[in-house]
């Protein structure tokens, strides 16, 4: 070996140990530096050919892959949960304390209340009017609540908008460093800055967003999505909310590739499983959409029940009409309705002026004068016989899906049920149906049950688009559907075929007529809802998901809809407290008396007897009365929330965990870094 070999030999072993030192002094220095991690200096033998050509000193990051991801991943959990967690606390606190004395529930209980003290004194004018307002305050509260809930899910909305503009910035820089990361290696520089910088922005990013962290042998990092869409490497990728949306009018979460085409966007939504972004889709998509279903079906319940009750009664006077609501039937829909009811004309004192009994299993109209008529087998032939049993006393006709009931002159009407063989079609009786005498109105149908056969044509024109919906909420499919058969049979059948819901869902036709989507959950699929709806029934101006319920949000709205009859809610005395007595059906008998409460018992019964609803997945749950129902809206709420922070406490247990461990592997330790700068001083 020549001296000049031997000199350089000696020089590259004092420019390693000057590396070796440098990269100590820098890991002294950063010893508090959050993200910062520490060099690792490895003395490599370098020789040309057989000959020894000296030391090389090589810098190499002491990062650790794994513990990175796992830290970077328990923060993505920890701020999914928290947000997520405080917009479901905030949407709890918002429908009151269960045993306060102002919310949802204890205004419930009002109604209870108030129904008990009027089914003691059911001509009183005080009475009538405290329950009215107890109603009134019932479905003013569920709709405070509904819209606290929907204001929330409009603020995860525009906080998703806030965070994908920080995640867009976040992607930029940490693109950015990558480029200046590698240029700096590539000239043999010191990136440790410039990676620390990288580091704290990766752990920025994970906050908002969860992903996959690979780091590049030349320096830099690359994220993906969980599924491999690029993200980050010299360039960063674009997101933002997708084009197509909900029945909400809310969109999932496009990705536009790291150097992809202006033009190419992908769906990422189901691929993003942490951070706040995350959290606030599965929020506003899931978690308060949930809440505001489950608030519908308790405003539902309440409704039926207070109109199935007020169409057995009357009010004193009673009305010179009874008009229905829009139904969505048409007039060449089949009867389909079974047992008995009266229809009667009373004058001004309450005096019978005429009757028709309804027979609907013989099929027969029955007036005053012994005059006996068919009712035909559809709604239309039968609205135009009754109409015809009465002659001038009374008009009945049947339009725009809806039945109405009047009288000549001053003459009021009325409608009772037969007591032993009631009328009945999809469990409720004629009145009750069509909404005749509703104490609680709507301008959409606040119950299902069609009472339609598989047999009756669906009458529905026109394209619905489903959303299939996992159990964040996610809209992961859309089918777009036009009935093509005439039945309902026909129109279930093509729901469960495989080029429509069969592989989502299993339609059916319940005996009340209730089209019913059960979803799959062994296919990942949380429930089946409408994201677009173009059909209408028969021109009523009624889309099949209005009919139906299909949706989620078309069921949710009956708790912002729903609401006293106004002209009950301006004139207590309106409140149908009494009811038609058959046993004076002849004509000049007292039939509609002032002191009877036969509409106050029948209150009092249908808010004490068991209601059924259903889930947003389509699972039918019976409870024992609406306040069972309440509390169990209450402890869903509750349970929800609570399920949440315990998520939330637990991501961040791990994140300490992991921020720890992650510390320990690729920190400085000033004892060990002492002992290092010994040794290379030496």
């Amino acid at each position: 070996m020549s001296v000049s070999s031997i000199m350089n030999n000696g020089l590259s072993a004092l420019t390693a140990n000057q590396t070796a030192l440098r990269n100590t002094s820098n890991n002294i220095s950063n010893v508090n530096t959050e993200g910062y991690v520490r060099q690792e200096t490895q003395m490599t033998a370098v020789s040309y050919g057989q000959e020894s050509a000296g030391v090389r000193a090589v810098t190499e990051r002491a990062a650790n892959q794994y513990l990175a991801a796992t830290h970077l991943s328990s923060i993505s959990a920890q701020s999914r949960y928290e947000i997520e967690a405080d917009l479901v606390d905030r949407a709890q606190a918002g429908l009151g304390d269960p045993s306060g004395a102002t919310s949802i529930f204890s205004s419930i209980d009002g109604i209870l209340e108030k129904s008990a003290a009027l089914l003691n004194d059911p001509g009183s004018s005080l009475r009538k009017g405290d329950m009215v307002a107890a109603m009134q305050t019932t479905f003013e509260d569920i709709q405070n609540g509904y819209r606290t809930v929907e204001n929330l899910r409009k603020e995860a909305n525009g906080n998703i908008v806030s965070a994908l503009s920080s995640a867009n910035e976040t992607m930029s820089q940490i693109a950015d460093l990558n480029i200046e990361i590698q240029h700096m290696k590539a000239i043999g520089g010191d990136a440790s800055g410039l990676e620390t910088e990288q580091s704290k922005l990766l752990d920025s990013l994970s906050e908002v967003i969860d992903f996959k962290l690979n780091y590049q042998s030349a320096g830099g990092v690359e994220l993906r999505t969980r599924t491999g869409a690029l993200l980050v490497n010299r360039e960063s990728g674009t997101l933002s909310i997708s084009e197509d949306t909900d029945a909400s009018g809310y969109g999932g979460i496009s990705l536009k590739p790291a150097g992809a085409a202006d033009d190419y966007a992908i769906d990422i939504t189901q691929q993003i499983q942490g951070g706040e972004i995350r959290g606030l889709l599965s929020a506003r998509d899931g978690d308060l959409a949930e809440m505001a279903f489950e608030l519908g079906e308790l405003s539902g319940a309440i409704a039926n029940a207070l109109n199935a009750a007020s169409n057995e009664g009357t009010s004193v006077p009673p009305p010179t009409s009874l008009d229905g609501r829009n139904t969505g039937l048409v007039a060449s829909d089949s009867l389909n309705f079974t047992g008995s009811s009266v229809f009667a004309v009373v004058d001004s004192s309450g005096r019978t002026v005429d009757t028709v009994t309804v027979d609907f299993d013989a099929g027969t109209l029955t007036n005053s004068a012994g005059a006996v008529s068919a009712t035909g087998t559809t709604i239309g032939s039968f609205a135009t016989a009754l109409n015809a049993s009465f002659g001038a006393n009374a008009s009945v006709d049947f339009t725009d899906g809806a039945l109405n009931f009047s009288a000549t002159g001053t003459n009021g009407v009325a409608i009772a049920q037969d007591p032993t063989n009631p009328s009945d079609r999809a469990g409720r009786g004629v009145s009750a149906f069509f909404g005749m005498n509703d104490v609680v109105s709507s301008t959409k149908p606040s119950f299902y049950d069609t009472g339609l056969t598989a047999a009756d044509a669906h009458g529905i024109t026109g394209t619905i688009t489903f959303g299939i919906r996992n159990e964040n909420g996610d809209v992961i499919g859309r089918v777009e559907y036009t009935p093509v058969g005439t039945t309902m049979a026909d129109l279930v059948n093509e729901l469960n075929s495989s080029t429509v819901l069969g592989q989502f869902a299993t339609a059916s036709l319940d005996s009340n007529g209730r089209l019913q989507l059960a979803s799959d959950s062994n296919n990942g699929v949380a429930a089946v809802d409408v994201v677009e709806d173009g059909t209408d029934r028969g021109g009523t101006g009624l889309s099949m998901s209005e009919v139906f319920g299909l949706a989620i949000r078309t069921p949710a709205e009956r708790a912002n809809t729903l609401s006293v009859r106004e002209d009950i809610a301006l004139d207590p005395s309106r409140l149908p407290s009494s009811g038609f007595d058959l046993s004076k059906m002849a004509v000049g008998s007292l039939a509609i008396a002032p002191g009877d409460n036969t509409g106050a018992m029948a209150m009092q019964s249908a808010l004490a007897s068991p209601v059924t609803t259903y889930t947003a997945g389509g699972s039918a749950e019976t409870t024992a009365s609406i306040t069972d129902l309440a509390a169990k809206v209450a402890a869903n709420a509750g349970a929800k929330a609570t399920h949440l922070e315990n998520r939330a406490m637990s991501a961040e247990a791990l994140k300490t965990e992991a921020a720890a461990r992650r510390s320990s592997a690729e920190g400085v330790n000033l004892d060990e870094e002492m002992i290092n700068m010994t040794i290379y001083q030496q």
